[in-house]
């Protein structure tokens, strides 16, 4: 025990004399040289050296730089406020000084990347590889305490800065792993990482290794399991896993401004992948965002001044409600189109090209069956092109194009329909349910605006419809027409604004200038009525102004009286395109009636029918044209 307690205190005494006798060029020199080795670029000691016992024996190196400073600032690519080492007390008995492990103590790292994606750090790599293959050595323990960094790419015009750096490297020796645990703040998010790289020696002769990696932050979290490899640049391979809560929010977090919106939600990527500095490439990809999951290949590249997404997804249901929803296109209840802006945002920040197919796409209530479109975005101009759709029993196919024009939008859309059925496609998508048949459609249109209500207003275009065995809804012209040749001041106000009238074939012109939809040739044929009408409907309020003439046809079987041919009345439809009112030329009714003094009564009637005050606008003559003005249906 004498022995023992003896050695204990000549050891505790040469601990008392370290910070004394210690040599302090020695040590700068020793660790100098020691850093420089395991880190392969020069480093510079500005500051004070000092040596402590308690806690541990160590020592203290204020302001060390590391590499060689810029041609024009004189900044290094790295410096901290202090290096602290570990000391080995064996070695200093015998008079030498031997650092076990290294801690970087507020390190600030700047990384810049040239246009031509040269970097500061590069001879520091280049140096760190040959030290390495030399050294054929771990590197123990390493660690960063407090650090920052910050990363400014001029190829990619990507920045941003990390802060909080907490790391710890342990590497053993050349044949053993290397455990790297650490946290980080990277703009304003806090991230966590784990990995195990296994042969860390191979990064420095160009082979490849095996890595296991873990990181999860606000925005997103995953892993991935693979190799990696230094060569001329640093490329990996394996699984890898993305997930987060909001892609929009990701999008935000790395610098782009995706707008607002309840699209872009959760997401999620996962599959086998190949990983280059500055892009993701999946051959084989599970992706889900939104509730919508497709398989299929993608890649993501980050180069240039926006993200750049291409790829091929096929889906088995696709949802595009939601998508539709940000951009504010449906109607506002009873006030016409939305005035709310249409946020493009998302798309301006981000160029894709995309080929999407899914066996059932759903947009709000209507439903597409096998679908294949493509997506492009570039530069703030969105093209989305739907090579086929399968929908309301027919084939859809046409493409919109909206290019951005200061704060406003073009907008250029086409669609052809081929044997749809009409009263789905109307009803789901504009709401207009008093159309139905198996219709050809084509269409051709253009606006500019900021908001559905501007597109509405500044619409041009044209459309042609051709739809057979349907039926218009809303009145029984059949029914209204036998009664009014029998008795024609009769009012006929349920058939008026109930029942349906069947047709054979429906064909229309409708050309839209100003968003002043106008047709002139607009006939309904069927077997025992036909109607001819012309007008025109203002798509900003969405109000019809149309008349027409209704034609009781005289069947073959029927024997028609001396002097009589078909029965002819002249209506007019005017009111909401959601429920209009469609009524007869009360002078037709006198004329055919020939009690004149009737008409006042049959204005009054239909005007009270129609909501309004008896017209006190004086009678007109039984001469007078039946396109003279109507009763008035507004205020």
């Amino acid at each position: 025990m004498i022995v023992v307690g003896a050695t204990m205190l000549v050891l505790a005494g040469t601990l008392a004399l370290v910070p004394v006798l210690l040599p302090v060029e020695t040590v700068r020199r020793t660790v100098v040289s020691e850093l420089s080795a395991r880190l392969g670029m020069p480093v510079t000691i500005r500051g004070d050296i000092a040596v402590s016992v308690i806690p541990q024996l160590s020592i203290r190196l204020g302001d060390v730089r590391f590499g060689e400073g810029d041609a024009g600032t004189g900044e290094p690519p790295a410096r901290a406020d202090a290096v602290v080492g570990a000391l080995r007390l064996f070695p200093l008995l015998f008079g030498s000084v031997a650092v076990s492990d290294y801690t970087l103590i507020r390190p600030r790292i700047a990384v810049q990347v040239a246009a031509d994606g040269a970097s500061n750090w590069d001879k520091a790599f280049e140096r760190l590889r040959e030290a390495t293959r030399q050294r054929r050595g771990g590197l123990t323990d390493f660690r960063i305490a407090d650090g920052t960094a910050t990363v400014n790419d001029a190829k990619s015009g990507q920045s941003f800065d990390v802060s909080g750096i907490e790391f710890a490297v342990s590497w053993p020796g050349a044949d053993r792993q290397a455990n790297i645990t650490g946290k980080l703040t990277v703009n304003g998010e806090p991230m966590e990482v784990n990995a195990v790289l296994a042969r860390p020696q191979a990064l420095f002769v160009a082979e490849p290794t095996g890595l296991k990696m873990r990181f999860a932050s606000g925005p997103v979290r995953g892993g991935f399991e693979g190799s990696l490899t230094n060569g001329d640049t640093v490329t990996a391979a394996g699984a890898l896993t993305l997930e987060g809560p909001s892609l929009r929010g990701f999008l935000r977090w790395i610098g782009q401004n995706p707008g607002v919106g309840p699209s872009l939600g959760a997401y999620a990527l996962k599959g086998q992948v190949e990983v280059l500095p500055n892009s993701l490439a999946f051959t084989k990809v599970n992706a889900e965002l939104d509730g919508n999951v497709a398989d299929g290949a993608l890649s993501v590249s980050f180069e240039g001044t926006r993200p750049q997404v291409r790829g091929t997804l096929d889906a088995g249901r696709f949802v595009a409600t939601t998508y539709f929803r940000d951009l504010n296109l449906a109607p506002d209840d009873a006030r016409g189109w939305s005035r709310r802006p249409i946020d493009l945002s998302a798309v301006s920040t981000i160029d894709i090209d995309l080929r999407v197919s899914a066996r059932e796409l759903v947009v709000g209530g209507a439903q597409f069956g096998r679908s294949a479109a493509a997506l492009t975005a570039r530069n703030g101009r969105l093209a989305v092109t739907l090579g086929e759709a399968q929908a309301y029993g027919g084939i859809l196919s046409g493409a919109l194009v909206v290019s951005p024009a200061g704060e406003n939008m073009d907008v250029r859309a086409s669609l052809t329909v081929q044997k749809g059925q009409l009263g789905l496609g109307l009803g789901e998508w504009f709401g207009f349910r008093r159309l139905d048949g198996t219709a050809n459609i084509q269409l051709g249109l253009e606006a500019r605006g900021g908001s559905m209500a501007d597109l509405a207003r500044t619409a041009n275009g044209q459309i042609t419809l051709t739809a057979v065995e349907g039926a218009v809804h809303g009145f029984n012209a059949e029914a209204i027409l036998r009664r009014l040749e029998r008795r024609p001041l009769s009012i006929v106000g349920a058939d008026a604004r109930s029942g349906r009238t069947p047709y054979e074939r429906i064909a229309a012109t409708v050309r839209v200038i100003g968003g002043v939809a106008t047709t002139t040739d607009m006939t309904l044929d069927g077997q025992m009525v036909r109607v001819n009408v012309e007008g025109s409907a203002q798509l900003p309020t969405r109000e019809l102004d149309m008349r027409g003439i209704a034609t009781l046809k005289r069947t073959a079987t029927a024997t028609p009286r001396p002097g009589e041919g078909d029965f002819e009345l002249p209506f007019v439809v005017q009111g909401s395109w959601d429920d209009p009112f469609i009524l007869p030329d009360p002078q037709i009714l006198i004329r055919r009636s020939g009690d004149r003094d009737a008409l006042r009564a049959v204005l009054d009637a239909i005007n009270r029918q129609a909501g309004f005050e008896a017209d006190s606008a004086p009678v007109p003559s039984s001469s007078s044209s039946s396109y003279a003005p109507y009763p008035p249906l507004r205020p």
